[in-house]
């Protein structure tokens, strides 16, 4: 009997293990980023990444893309996610890095789009990454600042991780 259930147990493992990668356990903000405002005590802006989803199937540009502060990477995103970070209060750099496919033969290619933003402390900012389809020349992503309203309507539907899963944007729809 013994030997029996010890053929079940791999099975059982599989399946948690499956079940964790598709509830998205693993995303999370890199805590060791040098922006990453560690002590709560201390003055912070908070920082929502929203990945919307899309209309259609865009191929490679469907799968997770790169956020980085400053040529440093923060956390990868994937449809439908959406994140917060502490910030420490000051001028960054965003870039959204992602790979794509271009041209007639499809060839693989890295994009990486940036934009500066300034963060002030005691506030909250609203990030959105958004595609922009160059047709033949791929898909690449481009940071955007969105109003409270326009997140809040935009992640209504999307699925919070991370810290996010704490301290979602609250909806107004009630």
């Amino acid at each position: 009997m013994k030997n029996k259930e010890i053929l079940y147990l791999p099975g059982y493992i599989v399946v948690i293990l499956a079940g964790l990668l598709v509830s998205g356990c693993w995303t999370s903000v890199k805590g060791s980023h040098p922006l990453i405002q560690k002590n709560p005590a201390t003055p912070h802006a908070s920082v929502y990444f929203i990945r919307p989803r899309s209309e259609r199937f865009m191929g490679m540009a469907d799968n997770r893309v790169t956020v980085s502060l400053d040529k440093q990477p923060l956390i990868e995103l994937v449809k439908g996610e959406y994140t917060l970070a502490q910030l420490r209060p000051g001028q960054t750099w965003i870039s959204i890095d992602n790979q794509t496919t271009f041209g007639p033969a499809h060839r693989i290619k890295d994009e990486s789009r940036s934009r500066s933003f300034t963060f002030a402390a005691g506030k909250t900012y609203y990030i959105a990454i958004n595609p922009v389809d160059g047709e033949f020349r791929g898909v690449y992503f481009l940071p955007k600042m969105l109003d409270f309203s326009e997140a809040q309507k935009i992640s209504r539907h999307l699925r919070a991780v991370g810290s996010a899963r704490w301290n979602s944007i609250p909806d107004d729809s009630n």
